[in-house]
């Protein structure tokens, strides 16, 4: 009986043992699913293109939106934006790049800022910067509709395809992107193409549909495209506006 007694009780601590273990080994994997970087809390260095980053997505859709349907839907001229948008960038991208000679800025940068930036950000330009730059050369040398197309695609498709990707991408193109996440952008920025084109362009919808596929496949194209070198937020508002561009002179 005594015996038995100790078979049981050295059992049940083994089993204890093996719980706990398991229980570290859970709480020791980083899930960053759906992380939201906290500074001094969770480095930001750690926070990559890997993990739904919601705080920068919101800031995204709200932030490059408003700008892109401001221009949609204001009677403004393509050289008066030109300018405003000019201003404003010439400023922040001022800004952004003197944090890296002025250490006490570059850190109040991060400690503000830090919830809506990733970690390649803190060596180089942040995304508002190459955006900005990207708008004012869209908004310049592009017909109205096809600058603003650009900007909107970047907005609402750019958040989708990240996010689709982490969530459900199973096939990884070249650079990483995913497959399933390039789809999401394409048919978001069809569907979306599609809208604006018929309702503020006054495009027929045989015109408007195979214009908004194009760009569609244009925006998801340079979202996709592997080089680390470029921004998206660079790269998709041109190649999608000049994509628009020759578009519309050949369907228009």
């Amino acid at each position: 009986m005594q015996s038995t007694h100790l078979d049981s009780t050295f059992g049940s601590g083994v089993r204890r043992s093996r719980k706990s273990i398991r229980s570290a080994r859970r709480a020791a994997t980083p899930n960053l699913t759906h992380l939201t970087p906290q500074p001094y809390l969770d480095p930001i260095r750690e926070v990559k293109r890997e993990s739904i980053h919601w705080k920068r997505k919101l800031f995204h859709v709200l932030g490059i939106g408003t700008a892109g349907f401001a221009y949609a839907l204001i009677n403004v001229g393509r050289w008066e934006a030109a300018a405003i948008l000019g201003a404003i960038a010439a400023l922040f991208v001022f800004l952004d790049g003197l944090r890296f000679f002025v250490p006490a800025l570059n850190k109040k940068v991060k400690k503000d800022f830090g919830p809506l930036m990733r970690d390649y950000e803190l060596d180089g330009l942040s995304g508002s910067s190459w955006f900005l730059i990207s708008a004012v050369l869209a908004v310049a040398v592009f017909p109205k509709a096809a600058a603003y197309l650009g900007i909107i695609y970047l907005a609402l498709g750019d958040p989708l395809a990240s996010f689709v990707g982490v969530r459900w991408g199973r096939i990884r193109m070249p650079g990483g992107k995913s497959l399933e996440g390039s789809a999401a952008l394409f048919a978001l920025c069809s569907v979306v193409g599609y809208v604006l084109l018929t309702l503020l362009a006054g495009l027929t919808p045989a015109v408007a549909l195979p214009v908004a596929l194009g760009t569609g496949l244009a925006a998801a194209f340079a979202e996709a495209l592997p080089s680390k070198r470029i921004d998206d937020n660079f790269v998709v508002p041109l190649l999608t506006g000049g994509v628009a561009t020759l578009l519309l002179n050949v369907f228009v």
